[in-house]
C-alpha cells in the first residue's frame, strides 16, 4: 500500500495524539494481524514476546521501544510466562485529518486498508530514518516524558493538552538525539546511582559520598549525570521522590502530612507546589480524581 509521504523538518511537527494507554497481555495472547491509520510508539513496559512488523519479526523485552508507521501490517504474541504490558501512543506529526481516538484507528485482519484514510508518512529533512526498534530505559528523561503522557490522557483541560503535547515534543527531541547519534553508551556508575534514587527516594543521596567512592568530582559527577539523563542529580532525585508519592497516593490512604514527611519533602507546601508544577494538579486533586473516576 502506498501513502503519501510528507517531507518535513523536526521543528515542523504539530504532534496530534489520538490514543495513550497501557495493555497488559494475557499468557500468550496473540493480537492482530491489523494496520492502523497512525503512527504509533509501542513501549515494552514489562514483560516478554514477539511483534512482527511487516515481514520482520522481532523479539521484544522489557525497556524497548518500537516504531510503526500508518498502514503497516502488525501483530503481537505475548510470552506464555512472563506476558507483555504495552504502553502505547497513536499519534499524527502532522494533524492532518480530523480523528476519535478509539478502535475506528485500526484495520483488523485482512481487511484492504484505503490509502486515503491513512496519515502521510513522514521523512525527516534533519534526522535519519526513524528506527523500528531502540533500548529506552525507564529512568531515561525522555522516557519518563512519554509515560507521563499516557498516565494523564484522561485529563481533558485545555492546559493539561497542552503539557501533554509539550511532553511529548520534548520525548520526541531527546529521542531525536539518539536516533542521531545510536552509538552512544550510557555509564553504569551513573546507572547505578539512577537506581539507587529510584529504589530508595525517601533517602537523601549524598552525592558528595557518591562522588567520593568513585573518586571523581562532585562537579564532574554532575556533568556525567546531565549528559546521561538531561537533568542535574538533585532534579533527577526530587523527579523519584514524586513518582513515589504519586504511587502512594493512588495505592494507600496515606495522608498528605505523612507522605510529606516519610519523604523528606520538608513541609507539605512544599510538596504540593512541586507536584502541581510536574503533574498539573494538587496531591489531593491527583488522588481524588483516580479515586472518583474522573
Amino acid at each position: 500500500m502506498k501513502l503519501e509521504v510528507k517531507t518535513v523538518q523536526l521543528a515542523d511537527i504539530v504532534p496530534q495524539i489520538y490514543r495513550a494507554d497501557y495493555f497488559p497481555f494475557r499468557p500468550n495472547e496473540r493480537i492482530g494481524p491489523r494496520k492502523s491509520f497512525v503512527h504509533s510508539f509501542v513501549y515494552i513496559y514489562e514483560g516478554k514476546g514477539l511483534i512482527t512488523i511487516g515481514t520482520t519479526v522481532y523479539s521484544c523485552a522489557r525497556e524497548e521501544l518500537f516504531y510503526i508507521p500508518p498502514g503497516m501490517p502488525h501483530s503481537f504474541h505475548a510470552d506464555h510466562q512472563h506476558p507483555m504490558v504495552h504502553a502505547s501512543i497513536y499519534f499524527d506529526w502532522i494533524n492532518t485529518i480530523p480523528r476519535v481516538g478509539d478502535m475506528s484507528l485500526f484495520h483488523f485482519g485482512d481487511q484492504i486498508c484505503d490509502p486515503s484514510e491513512c496519515s502521510p508518512n513522514v521523512v525527516f529533512q534533519d534526522m535519519p530514518a526513524i528506527p523500528t526498534k531502540v533500548h529506552a530505559p525507564k529512568q531515561m528523561r525522555w522516557m519518563e516524558l512519554y509515560l507521563h503522557v499516557i498516565e494523564n490522557i484522561e485529563q481533558t483541560q485545555q492546559d493539561a493538552k497542552l503539557f501533554r503535547r509539550a511532553a511529548f515534543e520534548q520525548f520526541v527531541s531527546e529521542l531525536a538525539n539518539l536516533w542521531r547519534n545510536p552509538t552512544l553508551k550510557s555509564d553504569r556508575r551513573m546507572q547505578l546511582i539512577m537506581k539507587q534514587m529510584k529504589e530508595f527516594p525517601q533517602h537523601n543521596i549524598s552525592i558528595e559520598k557518591w562522588a567520593s567512592q568513585l573518586g571523581i568530582s562532585t562537579s564532574y559527577l554532575h556533568k556525567l549525570f546531565i549528559q546521561e539523563i538531561g537533568m542535574s542529580p538533585h532534579s533527577y532525585a526530587i523527579k523519584c521522590k514524586l513518582e513515589r508519592a504519586k504511587k502512594i497516593l493512588r495505592e494507600t490512604n496515606l495522608s498528605i502530612t505523612d507522605i510529606t514527611e516519610d519523604l523528606g519533602f520538608g513541609s507539605i507546601h512544599y510538596f504540593s507546589r512541586l507536584f502541581t508544577q510536574n503533574y498539573g494538579e494538587s496531591p489531593s486533586a491527583y488522588r481524588k480524581r483516580l479515586r472518583e473516576g474522573y
